[in-house]
């Protein structure tokens, strides 16, 4: 199955911090099979490197993603690093294609490590409101560190060329370590409540000390959802608390000892 889908119909219900396999499977309604393009057409920018690219069909004809990354590489002269991210949709009508929208963000300057990449499993192409238009959601982690530390991450969705919302807030990366004395994995658990309350009540339980909000795995806040259909916001919340339960599998693998292998 390809990481971007098309979906119709309601999102069901789902418990937030289920895998994202499972997650992906509960809220299918209908796919859409989807076109993975190695090479885009004549008139589809692409800035940086193609890391992906995707064409589909809804009400209004046929539609293309692209994503691109440039990746920080040799420092310059000052000693600093730079990365960029470029994403946007095309509607493929006539012998020029039209861009939809556009998504660019960037780390100038860096002095430190810079970094910034599309979550594949992020990526995806929907139609909750069941009206034949599209929703399309990328996500991506952003930082400038020197350290193994939590990353920047923004899950955004664009409906046609009018409408942007999104969930900004902090990734799992580095938010666990593994304790010798122990034999465990450290550090304070994925949150399943991004409000200011819900996260303030695990800092509290945890007693940890001088923690900014938002915490490793949550969110900023709701607001880009304020006007927006419930659906839609059910929709984002469920992705976010699903990558970000990946995440947190994924580093706490890292982070475990492997296996001592038995002796012959």
């Amino acid at each position: 199955m390809n990481s971007v889908q098309f979906l119709r119909g309601q999102l069901r219900p789902v418990l937030m911090v289920m895998a994202l396999g499972a997650a992906h499977a509960a809220v299918a309604a209908e796919e859409m099979k989807l076109t993975p393009l190695s090479q885009v057409p004549l008139g589809i920018e692409v800035r940086g490197k193609q890391v992906a690219a995707y064409s589909w069909d809804d009400r209004q004809g046929r539609n293309l993603l692209v994503l691109a990354e440039q990746e920080a590489g040799e420092r310059d002269d000052d000693g600093t690093q730079s990365a960029s991210i470029y994403a946007a949709q095309y509607l493929l009508e006539g012998d020029r294609p039209k861009r939809l929208w556009m998504l660019h963000d960037d780390v100038q300057l860096c002095e430190f490590d810079a970094s910034l990449h599309f979550d594949n499993a992020a990526t995806r192409v929907t139609d909750l409101l069941d009206d034949g238009l599209s929703q399309v959601t990328v996500g991506y982690s952003r930082t400038c560190t020197s350290d193994v530390s939590p990353r920047e991450f923004k899950l955004i969705m664009h409906i046609g060329k009018s409408h942007k919302y999104g969930l900004r807030g902090v990734d799992r990366y580095g938010a666990s370590w593994w304790d010798e004395e122990a034999g465990a994995l450290r550090g304070m658990p994925l949150p399943t409540d991004c409000s200011v309350a819900g996260q303030q009540a695990l800092v509290s339980q945890y007693k940890e000390q001088g923690t900014d909000l938002p915490l490793p795995g949550c969110y900023n806040d709701e607001h880009d959802f304020a006007k927006a259909p419930a659906t839609l916001l059910a929709f984002m919340r469920q992705q976010w608390f699903a990558l970000m339960q990946k995440q947190d599998v994924d580093w706490g693998q890292q982070q475990s000892p492997a296996p001592a292998e038995d002796e012959p």
